[in-house]
């Protein structure tokens, strides 16, 4: 069972690096879409972005396992060929959870956009919070903006 081996240890290596990068890409760059749109709430918007990671990270993981069913000893080319198909339909399935979970984002942005449009035609503006003043650097600043310490 040596390449069946080699081709599972390497697949799974693979498949839990890509969940982890793109887990954390879409932390830092929904949270940011959740902040826009909570702007008064920055702890929700921080749970809400976590949520999702987290299921994420548990669907794309088990498909991942799921996706690795090796069944009799292969030959390199066999095993290469199996790695290589196994990790594209991965791939492929990655981008799509991950479409999703932009889709799921930029729907809280656009219901945002719709409250403050709606807000606005009947007269009433809605209020943003104004940034703090800082004499810190830029960077200190920003985290100041998002409510970071």
């Amino acid at each position: 069972m040596g390449n069946a081996l080699v081709v599972s240890v390497l697949y799974i290596v693979v498949a839990v690096s890509l969940t982890i990068w793109l887990a954390s890409t879409l932390y830092r760059n929904g949270l940011e879409l959740l902040r826009e749109r909570d702007d008064q709430q920055p702890l929700l918007a921080q749970a809400t972005s976590r949520l999702l990671v987290i299921g994420f990270a548990l669907f794309t993981l088990g498909y991942a396992f799921l996706l690795l069913n090796i069944s009799e000893e292969m030959s390199g080319v066999v095993a290469l060929q199996f790695l290589i198909r196994r990790l594209g339909i991965l791939l492929v399935s990655l981008g799509l959870i991950h479409l999703l979970n932009t889709l799921i984002f930029l729907r809280f942005r656009r219901a945002r956009a719709d409250e403050e449009n709606e807000a606005e035609r009947s007269g009433r503006r809605t209020k943003r919070p104004a940034p703090a003043p800082s004499d810190g650097p830029p960077s200190e600043q920003a985290r100041q903006r998002r409510g970071e310490r």
